[in-house]
């Protein structure tokens, strides 16, 4: 096939290939493991690809060959940005929740972006297909290889399509990560280890994207209105957009390799409203007995419940008898904290505990947290300052002093 290999090209290509192996990645776990989000980061991927394969293309010589090579690059929708808000929209709800599946409610988001590939597949059929190939008409433009049906669109439609894709990303993307606000809140109050299920990879993904979007949109307003930009000075836009192809590839690859089963967030009717640490009293009388569950959940947490690296809410309230709704209410407005704080508050004291005893002069300070329940060295190093207000180190530190002073004696 022709292609010139420029140093435009060939960089473009390097990110066009490395999605293209991604998504087939993807998409065959997905297909393997009936796995949505993978399928959905795969079209994600895919769509990325088809932005940048238009420079890539047209740097390869494309646009200049004057044959069907440059009618090609007329009549495909590459740059359908319409599909990329939704997508990483739904992409998130399925990581956050193993449950979710795609209803028919949710594929109405994916209509504007449809919209898009039936205009070009009007536009190819009558004038490739049928005026072209079939009644032998020469096409008047750009020396036989675009119509005029093509040629309106470029100049009078594309730019609509260009704005509502902006219009569309940030909506879904500012959509996203206010849930995704919620999303914490969900695994702080139903989890004891969130540190594999924060997803702070996506979070940086989707924020790394608004820029990226924001990138291209003054790009766009700069040639609209200042500067009248050719085509290579595009060029960088679009190689940004390739490098993030590979960040989000393997970020996400990588990231989803292994999701627990257990997620089952759903967004609330109003996304990013904080859920408050203590409830109403009206709420609180609702629970009967509290100060008796207060003690069987302080007796649950003397016999070492917290041990357990996995242990979530669902699972303490299976052990307590009772449900995840009334316990989550009984730690919340009988310890004024959430179940993940709750937890780790216990964690943090039974280290404490063990470097009093002098265990850290065998054991590293991380086999220690691992012995009390912690699963990843950042989650206890977080969850000790937080609770001591110092790092281990600097507890340990403070608190062999008072020791070698009296061995000095």
């Amino acid at each position: 096939m022709f292609f010139e290999f420029g140093q435009q090209s060939s960089l473009l290509l390097l990110g066009f290939l490395h999605g293209m192996v991604f998504f087939i990645l993807l998409l065959k776990r997905g297909i393997e493991e009936s796995g949505l989000a993978d399928k959905l980061l795969a079209a994600l991927i895919f769509i990325l690809c088809l932005h940048i394969s238009q420079y890539m293309l047209g740097f390869g010589g494309w646009y200049d060959s004057h044959d069907h090579h440059s009618t090609f690059m007329f009549y495909f929708p590459f740059h359908n940005s319409l599909f990329f808000g939704p997508l990483i929209y739904f992409y998130f709800l399925s990581i956050s929740n193993q449950q979710f599946k795609l209803e028919r409610k949710h594929w109405l988001h994916f209509l504007p972006g449809l919209s898009m590939i039936l205009v070009f597949a009007f536009m190819y059929v009558s004038e490739v297909l049928i005026e072209h190939h079939i009644q032998g008409k020469e096409l008047p433009l750009h020396f036989g290889t675009q119509g005029t049906m093509a040629k309106y669109y470029q100049d009078h439609i594309a730019g609509f399509y260009y704005d509502l894709g902006y219009v569309s990303m940030f909506i879904y993307l500012a959509l996203t990560i206010l849930i995704y606000r919620n999303y914490r809140n969900y695994i702080n109050e139903n989890f004891s280890n969130t540190e594999i299920i924060k997803f702070s990879w996506l979070r940086n993904i989707l924020y790394a994207s608004i820029a990226l979007i924001a990138f291209g949109f003054i790009n766009d307003l700069v040639d609209k209105y200042f500067i009248d930009m050719n085509y290579a000075q595009y060029w960088f836009s679009y190689f940004v957009v390739a490098i993030f192809i590979y960040v989000i590839s393997i970020a996400g690859y990588m990231g989803t390799k292994q999701l627990p089963n257990n997620l089952q967030f759903v967004p609330p009717p109003a996304p990013a409203v904080s859920t408050p640490k203590t409830l109403p009293n009206r709420e609180t009388e609702d629970i009967p007995e509290l100060e008796h569950w207060k003690e069987k959940l302080g007796t649950s947490m003397k016999e070492g419940a917290y041990l357990d690296p996995g242990l979530s809410l669902q699972d303490l309230a299976t052990q307590l008898h009772t449900n995840s709704s009334v316990l989550s209410k009984i730690i919340n407005n009988g310890f004024g904290m959430n179940f993940n704080d709750f937890i780790n508050s216990h964690r943090v004291e039974a280290i404490k505990d063990k470097l009093r005893a002098g265990e850290h002069q065998q054991l590293t300070l991380t086999s220690i947290a691992y012995d009390c329940g912690f699963n990843s060295k950042a989650t206890f190093n977080r969850a000790f300052k937080k609770f001591t207000g110092q790092s281990p180190r600097e507890f340990l530190h403070l608190l062999e002093k008072p020791q070698a002073a009296m061995a000095n004696k």
